[in-house]
């Protein structure tokens, strides 16, 4: 059925663009956390005794949380959109399930991206499971990070498939360019939208605090620039992301079709 394609398909694009991507990552989330640059922040993580170690901590709760993400995305919201009335338009249809899937997806899910940060920046993570669960360290960072999620996969998904939809007849001739334009086009507009609320969600998840205290500290560190810090190498990394993810994606959707 079609939910089951489009689970396996989101998990299986996931896994391999976090696999590829992730030391890209592991860079962004130290500099949102410390406010240094690209330099500073490599020079710091391959200075460690293991550079590879540490541009690879957290993977494993990544690979996890990424691989039902994706797929929880895109089961979920096949599933919400097919249950919309089908007079409503189809971008307000696209918009609805995306919200509604990033809403549960991060729900669930979140406890996992906690960990996987705290291991990028170097903290302790299997102590907020063991030997006694710490669910309120384990949702540090929740509510920019629902929001974030809800509105970013709404935006996603509406641009995505809108862009399937229009797509001009030449690039139906080279599906792979077609398909990573799509994704590259759809991710780095979600994601300038919303980076401010990761920037929030990775300092909370790593340090704690409140939002209302460390919006006050941000600002004050940098000003509105400083919630885009680590914005460089997030922006190529979201493109490529986004690119590989839907190529990935649309070629296993085809196995199963």
């Amino acid at each position: 059925d079609n939910f089951r394609r489009d689970f396996v398909a989101g998990a299986a694009a996931g896994c391999i663009m976090r696999i590829t991507l992730f030391p890209v990552d592991t860079v962004k989330t130290n500099m949102q956390r410390s406010g240094t640059g690209v330099v500073g922040t490599l020079r710091n993580l391959l200075a460690s005794p293991s550079p590879v170690t540490a541009l690879y901590r957290g993977l494993a709760p990544a690979l996890l949380e990424i691989g039902i993400n994706r797929g929880a995305l895109m089961g979920v919201s096949t599933v919400v959109k097919k249950h919309l009335p089908s007079e409503i338009p189809e971008v307000a249809r696209d918009a609805s399930a995306g919200l509604v899937a990033g809403m549960l997806k991060t729900s669930a899910l979140h406890p996992l991206d906690t960990l996987t940060c705290r291991g990028q920046v170097g903290l302790m993570q299997w102590n907020l499971l063991w030997p006694t669960p710490s669910p309120r360290e384990l949702y540090r960072g929740f509510m920019p990070a629902i929001v974030r999620s809800s509105g970013g996969m709404a935006i996603w998904l509406t641009v995505r498939n809108g862009l399937v939809r229009s797509t001009p007849e030449s690039l139906d001739k080279t599906p792979w360019r077609r398909d990573w334009l799509i994704g590259m086009t759809a991710t780095a507009v979600t994601d300038m939208c919303t980076f401010p609320l990761d920037t929030l969600k990775k300092n909370l998840q790593a340090d704690g605090g409140t939002v209302k205290a460390l919006v006050r500290r941000l600002l004050h560190d940098g000003g509105v620039l400083r919630l885009y810090r680590g914005y460089a190498p997030r922006l190529v990394m979201q493109a490529a992301n986004g690119g590989l993810w839907n190529f990935v994606y649309v070629r296993v959707q085809e196995l199963f079709d």
